[in-house]
């Protein structure tokens, strides 16, 4: 009887042991999380475009017909997002932008086929306060200025990213 006993306390302070192994291990873990939310390392997206890095060359056509071109984007700042039907965020993005436009120019890429009624929708929505071009697959304009899925918002500044973001907070202050 008394073996018993000594064998479940070995096994209930082996138990104990590992439960308290297992939540200082867990503590350690939380306060490195919060550490790095706090340093918002866990929140920039890594594939978004640094900042510095300098826009590659790309030529895109308006709704209206015009050119736009990377040089355009070599003189002040403009703001290019990058946006798509059905993107919950992308139908987020769009309204707050055109409920308070940016104070810069704005260069927005629909994604999508443009005989699609939702992409010229979105595009019309868009084109209120900001020059509006179709995107292909494989597009120029996707991999000159390196797109991190939809939406994706980079303020260029005398043809390099100044900032980049999901959020228009991410880019404008």
């Amino acid at each position: 009887m008394i073996e018993t006993l000594v064998v479940g306390g070995v096994i209930l302070s082996v138990l104990v042991v590992g439960n308290l192994l297992l939540t200082l291990a867990l503590v350690g873990r939380l306060r490195a999380l919060q550490e790095l939310i706090a340093n918002q390392v866990v929140l920039r997206d890594p594939a978004l475009p640094q900042k510095g890095e300098p826009v590659g060359s790309f030529e895109a056509t308006t709704l209206e017909g015009e050119t736009f071109t990377d040089a355009v984007l070599r003189e002040g700042k403009t703001l290019v997002g990058f946006f798509t039907t059905g993107c919950r965020p992308c139908s987020s993005l769009r309204k707050q932008l055109v409920d308070s436009p940016p104070g810069v120019p704005l260069m927005a890429f629909v994604e999508g086929d443009p005989d699609d009624p939702q992409t010229l929708e979105l595009g019309a929505s868009l084109k209120q306060v900001a020059r509006v071009a179709f995107l292909t697959e494989g597009d120029s304009v996707t991999r000159a200025i390196k797109q991190a899925g939809y939406p994706t918002l980079v303020l260029v500044e005398r043809g390099v990213v100044a900032a980049s973001g999901h959020h228009l907070h991410e880019v404008l202050p």
